[in-house]
């Protein structure tokens, strides 16, 4: 039924983007989760996701008013940590 109500509402949501030359954010409204990269270390090519689901929105907003071209990865995480969204941190080379 909700699949149905969405469809007929053309509620598809579009993924939102912010990226610098040190890492690139993504925010995918539909599902509800911020996956983010590193670009700086290409031997380990670190990322993280969001765990918590509720408060993103409040939580991608911050971080695209906070965003700047000298954004880090670790100062994406910080700012989620501070919305109360809890992450997972990896590295996409292991």
């Amino acid at each position: 039924m909700i699949n149905n109500e969405k469809e007929k509402q053309g509620a598809r949501m579009e993924k939102q983007a912010v990226h610098n030359s040190k890492c690139v954010v993504e925010y995918d409204p539909e599902r509800k989760e911020i996956f983010a990269r590193d670009l700086t270390d290409t031997f380990n090519e670190p990322a993280i996701y969001s765990k918590t689901k509720r408060g993103i929105r409040a939580a991608w907003d911050e971080l695209t008013k906070t965003f700047t071209p000298e954004t880090r990865l670790h100062d994406v995480v910080k700012t989620l940590e501070a919305k109360n969204i809890r992450t997972h941190y990896w590295c996409m080379v292991d």
